[in-house]
């Protein structure tokens, strides 16, 4: 077997690994909350039937709550085509954005030479989308985030693969399906939409200068204006934008910027630590170059290190046995701190629960990625007398000018907080709405490591850390979210034969016990009790019953 071809099959494996897992995770992930409102045509009790209903649903959908026409109609279709080939369409989908970042970050269509760089991919989207089952496995979210994100990133990919070999991606032949595309890529999400369309028109009018315009690229940027036009134009989100908007003052607006941006900074930590060890790395290049050498240290573990290390099994084998870290340490903050301070009221105390709730695999992910991070750090000799010297010896802009790969992925920084800065029009900003900027972030990031300086040097010097701390990290948010999920597939599916049999025995009301389920897989998950409005609307009025009580928790 030649090397071209073995590099094909591992390809090909990681691709196939990527898919079988996002396959697992959907098919133990029940319908949830809006999917049973999407499973009825919109703002009825009628069950969709059909296709003709699928389309209608859509349609009042658009009239009365929202202008996502695209990822509506996707939905509601898939749902009413049957949840396992909405499974499998999901997975497919988060496999195809995959390789779609992995070739914005090459910025040409060269998938199969590099199996690592894909599974370096995997990896990222899997560890800093933020709020992962929302996003990427719970249908009605997915089709949101997720499916919005593959087409745009189809249709930006010949721009970006045109301004990186100068010279057009396609032929005169584009201009008809680059204008569908950039009208499906328009009509997505409204901050994604927005930034589509001023990417696109500022990338053909700067093509435009250099004569090297083609009718496709503008044709584009017109399909994605069209889209946008339909999008926010929707009498639907006037509609949502009272209820939501109402008594919002411009700080709330920016409130919520600080509010989504932190939370994203959160997720995308794996990646901000990279680049920065990367951007050092850099500068140690050009500090040799000046005569400097660094000294890189040898992987030897003093007490602090292995104190960490203690710690973090521990808190592993807390989190697959009860939590009872999170929940020892829980009572005596609250003996000790909660009572004294007299903050007993139940409400008080829930949120102080909630919080515990995910104490341990949070703690799990911060230990470890801070853990992997001195080590790297210590390994690359970024210690911090060598620091000092970067600073002083190399300048910011001595980088910025050397390397094009530093000028390319701190372009797509800039476009992600774009992209995020276009969300201050909208009355909220959830972190599930930085799923496009993140994966941004993820393409700066993938196209950094590429590059054989930082790939070389990392190599030499770090490889044995950074494997360890992405298999540790990638087995155990993989293997918690898998246990999870199967385990609130079991609880959600004794639920929802209790609400079935209410229903048939003709009972208004469906009686059942909480959720056992506390562990949250770094949001891996996303499921809450049927008490919950959203969920409890939807699934009173698709199985036709008036309510749904949960009894309290023993």
């Amino acid at each position: 077997m030649s090397q071209s071809q073995d590099k094909l099959g591992r390809s090909l494996l990681v691709l196939l690994s990527i898919f079988l897992v996002m396959l697992l995770l959907n098919h133990w992930m029940p319908l949830h909350r809006d999917d049973y409102d999407y499973s009825l045509i919109w703002m009825t009790s009628e069950h969709i039937a059909s296709v003709q209903d699928t389309v209608y649903s859509a349609y009042r959908h658009y009239l009365l709550h929202g202008g996502r026409m695209f990822t509506v109609l996707c939905l509601n279709f898939f749902l009413w085509l049957g949840k396992f080939a909405f499974d499998i369409a999901n997975a497919l989908m988060f496999t195809a954005l995959v390789v779609l970042m992995y070739f914005h970050a090459c910025r040409s269509v060269t998938w199969r030479r590099e199996p690592l760089m894909l599974a370096v991919t995997g990896l990222f989207a899997w560890l800093s989308f933020p709020h992962f089952g929302e996003v990427a496995v719970w249908k009605s979210g997915s089709t949101v985030y997720l499916w919005s994100a593959v087409p745009v990133a189809l249709f930006l990919l010949p721009y970006n693969i045109t301004l990186a070999k100068g010279h057009a991606a396609l032929g005169k032949w584009a201009l008809l399906p680059m204008l569908l595309l950039g009208l499906i890529a328009g009509w997505s999400v409204e901050n994604l939409a927005v930034t589509v369309l001023g990417l696109t028109a500022a990338i053909s009018w700067h093509l435009h200068r250099q004569g090297k315009l083609l009718g496709w690229m503008p044709a584009g940027a017109c399909g994605a204006l069209l889209g946008l036009i339909g999008l926010v134009g929707a009498p639907g989100n006037f509609v949502r934008y009272d209820d939501q908007g109402a008594g919002k003052g411009i700080l709330a607006h920016i409130g919520n910027q600080f509010a989504g941006n932190g939370e994203m900074l959160l997720y995308i930590l794996p990646l901000v630590l990279l680049l920065l060890c990367a951007w050092r790395v850099f500068k140690l290049d050009l500090a040799k170059q000046k005569g400097e050498q660094p000294v890189h240290c040898s992987l030897q573990f003093g007490w602090r290190q292995w104190l960490m290390l203690g710690t973090i099994l521990l808190l592993v084998v807390s989190y697959f046995n009860g939590s009872f870290v999170a929940w020892t340490v829980r009572d005596i903050l609250y003996a000790g701190v909660m009572v004294p301070l007299g903050l007993t009221k139940q409400k008080t105390i829930d949120h102080f629960d909630n919080l515990f709730k995910g104490f341990d695999e949070m703690a799990i992910y911060w230990l470890t990625l801070f853990f992997v991070y001195a080590l790297v750090k210590k390994q690359l000799g970024l210690t911090t007398p060598a620091i000092k010297m970067l600073t002083e010896k190399v300048k910011a802009r001595e980088v910025w000018r050397t390397f094009p790969v530093v000028r390319y992925a701190g372009a797509m920084l800039a476009l992600a907080l774009l992209n995020n800065l276009v969300m201050i029009a909208a009355p909220t900003f959830p972190a599930r709405a930085t799923f496009s900027s993140v994966a941004m972030i993820i393409i700066a990031a993938v196209a950094v490591l590429r590059d054989p300086l930082i790939r070389g040097y990392f190599v030499a010097h770090g490889r044995t850390v950074l494997t360890a701390g992405a298999l540790g990290l990638g087995a155990f948010t993989l293997s918690a979210a898998l246990l999870v999920t199967y385990t609130m597939r079991q609880e959600n599916d004794v639920r929802i034969v209790l609400v079935q049999k209410a229903a048939a025995q003709g009972e208004s009301i469906a009686y059942m016990d909480p959720i056992t389920m506390k562990n949250r897989a770094l949001r891996h998950v996303f499921f809450v009790d049927f008490d919950n409005g959203v969920t409890k609307d939807g699934l009173c009025k698709y199985y036709g019953i008036k309510d749904i009580k949960v009894n309290p928790e023993k």
